[in-house]
């Protein structure tokens, strides 16, 4: 009887010591991914503030990332000064400003299904670039372990180019 006391105890020991070790593994784990996202999150601060201040853009609704080949394009979404809703997209080098009124283009939602008709799979992301000096829609499209980005006119809709990775 005090043999299987004792074993209890051992065991209860045994799974405090588990249970505290995988806690702090949790803890680690959430300050890891916390701290890998703000480089992120300042870059696309930085694109905000740099639209605020130059291209007179308030109530930003989004700001979002798009990377195809070498630089990478920040994409602001808000209202100009005559309250019309806009995009201004940032280059990745932070010294170019491109703002289009929304209603001149089509929408992020109108080129991933235009994307999809050219690749089957899951869109993953859309993102405004500019691409040879015309703005142009990055729609990023996952189809099992294969990734595709499709470039979309943001003005025409018309497909500029596939991209399989």
């Amino acid at each position: 009887m005090r043999e299987e006391r004792k074993r209890r105890i051992l065991i209860r020991r045994w799974l405090s010591w588990i249970a505290g070790i995988l806690l702090v593994l949790f803890i680690a784990l959430m300050v890891i991914v916390f701290i890998s996202k703000l480089p992120q999150k300042h870059t696309l601060k930085t694109a905000t503030q740099l639209v605020e201040q130059h291209a007179q853009i308030h109530n930003v609704q989004r700001t979002y990332k798009a990377n195809v080949g070498k630089q990478p394009y920040y994409t602001v979404v808000g209202k100009n000064s005559s309250n019309q809703p806009v995009y201004a997209v940032v280059s990745g080098d932070w010294k170019h400003i491109q703002v289009m009124k929304q209603n001149d283009g089509i929408t992020a939602e109108k080129a991933s299904a235009i994307a999809q008709q050219h690749v089957k799979g899951k869109v993953t992301n859309a993102g405004l670039l500019i691409n040879k000096k015309k703005p142009t829609w990055a729609v990023t499209i996952q189809n099992g372990d294969q990734l595709h980005y499709v470039l979309i006119n943001f003005k025409s809709g018309k497909l500029i180019k596939k991209i399989d990775l």
